[in-house]
């Protein structure tokens, strides 16, 4: 069974939507409470859901006592995966079209 460039692309930017709503519904399950009480401004904690660093580690250790361990454990390249897949899509629908 074949699979043709329209469908790889439909499967990629399904699959690249998906893991980009997953990453910031997790992003915002774990840093939400510390926009809430002020730790982090927006900016700072938007700036975790794209790249890790000590403030954002900081944060999510403020968050252990209220989130179990795996909700706070984000993992910003799950992002840049979503990112990667959809471009990957959007390449893919693009060379599909250009073939026909």
């Amino acid at each position: 069974m074949r699979t043709g460039p329209k469908r790889v692309a439909a499967i990629l930017l399904a699959l690249g939507g998906g893991t980009l709503l997953a990453a910031v519904a997790w992003w915002w399950i774990t840093f939400d409470e510390v926009i809430l009480y002020g730790y982090l401004s927006w900016k700072e904690a938007g700036s975790c859901l794209v790249q890790s660093s000590d403030i954002c580690s900081l944060a999510k250790a403020l968050c252990l006592g209220a989130h179990p361990r795996f909700v706070v454990a984000y993992w910003a390249s799950v992002f840049w995966i979503g990112v990667i897949a959809v471009s990957a899509s959007l390449l893919t629908s693009e060379s599909a079209r250009v073939a026909q």
